[in-house]
C-alpha cells in the first residue's frame, strides 16, 4: 500500500468520524421523538408518534413557528434592504482603510457575543417601549443577520465590473435604469446567498430572541426552551425532528433549482 493511499484512506477515515460525531445527536434526538418511553432508552423500544400527536394537541408550537417563519423573512427583507445600499457606498470607496474600517463596523455583529447583544437590546428596548413586542423582535433579528446579508452582498458588489455602468451610462441610461438593469441583477447572487443564511440564523437564533421577549412574542426557539424548563418529555424531539426534515427538504429544493451551483458560479 502506498504512502498517498494511506493518506488518503486516512483522511476518508478520519472525515467519516467527524460527520459521525456531528449527526450523533442529531440521530439521538429522532429516536427520542419515535420513543414509546417519556425517557430516552438505547437500543430504543417500540415505535410510536404519540409524541407528534401531543405535540400538535398541546397547541404550544404552531403560533411561535408561525411567528419565527414571518421573524426570519421580514428581518431577511429589511437587511437585504439595508445591505444593498450599504455594499453599494462602500464599493465606492477609493481609500482602502476607510473601506475595512467601515466593513469591519458592518460585521462586528459577527464578532460581539450574542448574549452581549441581547443585554444591551434589552436595556435599550425597555427604555423606548420595544420589549417584547414583534417590531423589537424585527430590529433585533436584523441586527443578528445583516452581517450574513451584507457580506455576500459585497462580495457581488465588488465584482460588478465598472465598465458595464459606464457602458449603460454611455448608451444614455439613466441613474436609476442603470441601478435596475445592470447593478442589481449583478447584486442577485449575493442577495440569494445572503437570504438563506439570513433564514437560518434567525430560525435558529435563541439568545437574542429570549432577552427581548417575555410572554407575548415567544418565537419557536424560545417556546421549546420554556417547555424543556417545565416538562421533560419527547415532545421537544419531535418538534425539533420535524424541523429537521423541513430543513433537509429546503435543502433538497435549493439543489434541484440549481441555485448553489449558481451561488458557486456554476451552470444551474
Amino acid at each position: 500500500m502506498t504512502a498517498d493511499r494511506l493518506w488518503r484512506w486516512g483522511g476518508n477515515a478520519l472525515a467519516l468520524l467527524v460527520i459521525l460525531f456531528l449527526l450523533l445527536p442529531l440521530a439521538v434526538v429522532v429516536l427520542f421523538s419515535f420513543s414509546e418511553r417519556s425517557f430516552f432508552i438505547f437500543p430504543p423500544t417500540g415505535f410510536s408518534f404519540k409524541w407528534y400527536r401531543a405535540a400538535w394537541d398541546s397547541g404550544l408550537f404552531l403560533v411561535p413557528a408561525l411567528r419565527s417563519l414571518a421573524l426570519a423573512l421580514l428581518a431577511t427583507a429589511c437587511a437585504a434592504v439595508l445591505a444593498v445600499p450599504a455594499a453599494l457606498g462602500l464599493r465606492r470607496l477609493a481609500p482602502r482603510r476607510l473601506r475595512a474600517g467601515l466593513e469591519f463596523a458592518f460585521l462586528s455583529p459577527l464578532i460581539v457575543p450574542a448574549l452581549i447583544i441581547g443585554i444591551a437590546l434589552l436595556y435599550a428596548f425597555n427604555r423606548v417601549r420595544l420589549l417584547d413586542t414583534f417590531a423589537g423582535l424585527v430590529v433585533a433579528h436584523t441586527l443578528i443577520v445583516f452581517p450574513f446579508m451584507f457580506r455576500t452582498v459585497l462580495t457581488s458588489a465588488l465584482g460588478l465590473k465598472q465598465a458595464l455602468i459606464d457602458a449603460s451610462q454611455v448608451l444614455g441610461a439613466s441613474p436609476a435604469m442603470t441601478l435596475y438593469r445592470v447593478v442589481l441583477p449583478a447584486l442577485v447572487p449575493g442577495i440569494v446567498a445572503g437570504a438563506i443564511f439570513a433564514v437560518i440564523v434567525s430560525l435558529d437564533q435563541f439568545t437574542v430572541s429570549l432577552f427581548v421577549t417575555q410572554s407575548e412574542q415567544v418565537v419557536l426557539p424560545v417556546a421549546l426552551y420554556k417547555y424543556l424548563f417545565d416538562v421533560n418529555d419527547p415532545v421537544a424531539a419531535a418538534v425539533s425532528t420535524v424541523l429537521v426534515v423541513l430543513g433537509l427538504l429546503a435543502a433538497v429544493v435549493i439543489d434541484r433549482l440549481g441555485w448553489l451551483r449558481h451561488l458557486a458560479g456554476g451552470s444551474a
